[in-house]
C-alpha cells in the first residue's frame, strides 16, 4: 500500500470544493438534453430542436446534440431537410470558433457530414439554376435560397481565426483539415459550374 503524498489532502479539497458546481453544471446539461430529446420525439419536424439548441448557446449540450445527431448517425436515417439542416450551422460555428480542441472537432466532423450529404444535391440544384436561368419555381427558389446560406457558412467557417490556427497546428487526431478544405472549394468550384 503507497503512502499518500502530501499534495494529495490538497487534490481532494480542491474536488470536493468544486462538486457542487460540477454537480450544477451536469445536471443543467441533462436537463437541457432532456428537453431537446422532448422537443425532438414530439415535433413533426426537427426545426424546433434545431431551434433549441442555438438558443441554449451551451457548447457542451451543442456538442453533444451534434455527436449524436450529425457524427455518429447517418443524416438520411433522420428525415432531417436542408431548410432544418440550415438552422444548426451558427451552432456548427461556435463549436468551430471554440477554443476546445474536442469541440473544434466536433464542429468541423458536422459541417463535414452535412457536406457529404448535401454537397452533390446542392451542387445540381446550382447547375440546373445556371443552364436554366429563366425558370421560375417558387418551391426551387426557396430552396436555392437555403442552399446558398449553406453555401456561405461553409465560407465563413473557412474564414475563421481559429480554423487558420488549427491548420498551422495540425494537431488534432482523426481531423483532416487539408483534406476538408479541398472538398469544400471543390464544392465552391462546382457550385459556380467550374
Amino acid at each position: 500500500m503507497s503512502v499518500p503524498e502530501s499534495k494529495d489532502p490538497e487534490l481532494i479539497n480542491d474536488v470536493m470544493r468544486n462538486a457542487p458546481n460540477f454537480k450544477l453544471l451536469m445536471s443543467t446539461r441533462i436537463k437541457n438534453l432532456n428537453n431537446i430529446s422532448e422537443i425532438w420525439d414530439n415535433a413533426r419536424n426537427k426545426t424546433d430542436s434545431f431551434d433549441y439548441i442555438n438558443d441554449l448557446g451551451d457548447l457542451g449540450v451543442i456538442n453533444d446534440v451534434l455527436n449524436f445527431a450529425l457524427i455518429k448517425t447517418e443524416l438520411k436515417y433522420m428525415d432531417v431537410r436542408s431548410k432544418e439542416i440550415v438552422i444548426l450551422f451558427p451552432a456548427i460555428i461556435k463549436m468551430c470558433n471554440s477554443k476546445y480542441d474536442w469541440y473544434f472537432k466536433n464542429g468541423i466532423l458536422s459541417a463535414w457530414k452535412i457536406l457529404n450529404y448535401l454537397g452533390s444535391v446542392i451542387i445540381q440544384a446550382k447547375q440546373n439554376q445556371m443552364l436554366n436561368p429563366g425558370m421560375i419555381d417558387v418551391s426551387k427558389e426557396d430552396k436555392l435560397k437555403v442552399y446558398d446560406k449553406i453555401i456561405d457558412y461553409f465560407g465563413e467557417i473557412l474564414k475563421l481565426e481559429n480554423f487558420e490556427n488549427h491548420l498551422i497546428k495540425k494537431d488534432i487526431d482523426g481531423l483532416d483539415l487539408e483534406r476538408f478544405i479541398s472538398e469544400v472549394n471543390y464544392f465552391f468550384k462546382k457550385c459556380q459550374g467550374n
